[in-house]
């Protein structure tokens, strides 16, 4: 979580300067910010909890760092990325502890649990917010 606040608030500024200097930097800028960018759909979708639920989830590459990349990216008010950053560390910590204490068997079904809740949960979040934005008619 150290570097989280550093990478919201001069990620941009550091990447413009290496930019400028450097066409080679430009280029491996350009190619992190469009990955980082791929990522970053559920976390466009619903800024906190979508970013908290990106970083919370334990696989290579959805961490803490990238969900700060991901932040500054999408502008991302600074409490509102570090806090949802911090929530999500702390949700795959406990999420990691509760699998290896499980145990192998218990951890696959879990492992495959929580596959099928996280995608039920999105959906039902991107029906609560279609039903916000866009009010039937009578």
């Amino acid at each position: 979580m150290v570097p989280v606040p550093f990478i919201v608030l001069y990620l941009k500024k550091f990447a413009s300067f290496v930019a400028g200097k450097s066409q080679t930097a430009s280029k491996l800028l350009d190619i992190l910010f469009k990955r980082a960018k791929e990522k970053a759909g559920p976390v466009e979708e619903f800024q906190w909890l979508g970013l908290m639920l990106f970083v919370a989830v334990p696989f290579p590459g959805t961490g803490a760092w990238t969900g700060a990349i991901i932040a500054s990216i999408l502008d991302m008010p600074f409490w509102s990325a570090v806090s949802s950053n911090f929530c999500g560390v702390v949700l795959a910590g406990l999420l990691v502890n509760l699998l290896v204490n499980l145990g192998l068997k218990q951890a696959i079904v879990a492992g495959i649990a929580l596959f099928f809740v996280s995608t039920f949960m999105w959906s039902v979040l991107r029906n609560i917010r279609k039903s916000i934005i866009k009010p039937s008619l009578p």
